[in-house]
């Protein structure tokens, strides 16, 4: 299984952008419950592995953040998915 999904917080990031067309930074930071530094760190993780495309618009008061699943990240959510439900099938 791959390493990305060792934390929590990314899989949760990658779950909730598996079914949207892209997520604004706060929606995120809101639903997930942590901290700025906490959420960027993994936001960043996740784009350097081409998981999420980070793109920051200004505007006249701040900057809006929106992140993107990309293709690579859906693929590898899925296997992520498909390899818990093998396990969960497995026989102890």
């Amino acid at each position: 299984m791959d390493s990305i999904f060792n934390s929590e917080v990314r899989v949760k990031i990658l779950a909730l952008l598996y079914g949207m067309e892209y997520c604004e930074y706060n929606y995120l930071l809101k639903k997930l419950n942590t901290t700025h530094g906490n959420l960027w760190s993994h936001l960043k993780k996740l784009e350097k592995e081409d998981y999420i495309e980070i793109k920051k618009y200004p505007l006249k008061k701040g900057v809006r953040t929106i992140i993107k699943i990309k293709n690579k990240g859906a693929e590898k959510f899925r296997e992520y998915l498909n390899d818990l439900m093998e396990f969960s099938k497995k026989k102890v």
